[in-house]
């Protein structure tokens, strides 16, 4: 998938977090893209800039259709469990989900793996 847009979240367990949606088609041909309407594929992905900066962002949490139905990788739990969602579930619940308690899965991200 390609991505479309990255959000900046505020700091949290003095962290910078971010909120990435990625898209299939690429984007770059269209004058404005709307993942809930023009999307084939969509994903949201929460993740975190480690204390090393030269580090690879760390996902806690993600949205996406990548296998065909919308699924939720719960990266922060401890067995990391994927829930899947049902043909209905749309990007806007994607991103009323991460963005509503991207807190909360950090914490417990921390509290698991870290």
């Amino acid at each position: 998938m390609h991505k479309l847009r990255t959000l900046n979240l505020p700091r949290h367990r003095g962290r910078d977090f971010f909120a990435t949606v990625f898209v299939e088609p690429d984007p770059d041909g269209f004058d404005s893209f709307d993942p809930a309407t023009d999307a084939d594929q969509w994903g949201i992905s929460v993740h975190f800039q480690p204390e090393d900066p030269y580090a690879s962002h760390l996902e806690i949490a993600r949205i996406d259709t990548e296998h065909g139905e919308p699924h939720f990788d719960r990266l922060y739990a401890p067995d990391q469990r994927t829930n899947w969602l049902g043909q209905d579930y749309t990007y806007e619940n994607a991103r009323r989900e991460l963005l509503s308690n991207w807190r909360e899965y950090a914490d417990e991200f921390f509290d698991n793996h870290y």
